[in-house]
């Protein structure tokens, strides 16, 4: 396997999908254990707000070209890729710590996070010997702070690829979450928590 690395690590490979097939894909951005977890006791409490799809390319998350023509499609179940970044993200902070609280639940916060998809896309195109696999991320989140209404506003980007010998739809899937976890590694290491605010750490 020769693998190219972006900002992120990656794992792909490819399956028996038809061309024309619509190949789903679960978003499931769960991080690696490390030590920089925060405690659940001096964690924020934070609110996913909503998440839009902001995309001029809105038919799924993208496509495998085959290597005798024709093309197959990933996609999110239920097909609304903000959805299920923003619950990504929401496993992804409570597993590195923090308590997420559902929106609009009524139970007191100290964060709310909304975001934009502005790229999401990946890529397996079969040619002769292996296949290559290329997906790439931007969101821009937005955190809005409750106690004093100040907003960190961040642009995440991440970005990969791999080449492989056998096409595995969980393979593209590990990829895409792997690439989103990075994503959202960055969220938490150029943040800081002040006061039960989250603030940028450059500020």
């Amino acid at each position: 396997i020769v693998r190219y690395i972006g900002s992120i690590g990656l794992a792909a490979t490819i399956g028996c999908a038809g061309t024309g097939e619509v190949i789903p894909l679960q978003l499931h951005a769960v991080p690696a254990a490390d030590a920089t977890a925060r405690k659940q006791a001096d964690a924020l409490r934070v609110a996913i707000g909503a998440f839009e799809d902001g995309r001029t390319y809105q038919t799924g998350l993208g496509v495998r070209t085959h290597l005798w023509g024709g093309v197959s499609y990933f996609d999110v179940p239920g097909s609304k890729p903000a959805d299920a970044v923003a619950q990504a993200l929401a496993e992804y902070l409570a597993t590195k710590g923090w308590q997420v609280i559902k929106a609009g639940s009524g139970d007191a916060t100290d964060v709310t996070i909304a975001g934009k998809i502005q790229e999401l896309f990946v890529h397996a195109k079969s040619r002769v010997g292996f296949t290559e696999i290329t997906t790439k991320t931007k969101l821009a989140i937005q955190a809005t702070n409750n106690a004093d209404g100040s907003v960190v506003r961040m642009t995440l980007n991440g970005a990969g690829s791999e080449d492989v010998f056998w096409f595995d739809p969980e393979d593209v899937q590990t990829v895409l979450n792997e690439v989103l976890a990075d994503s959202f590694a960055k969220l938490m290491q150029d943040t800081t928590v002040v006061n039960r605010t989250l603030r940028l750490k450059s500020q």
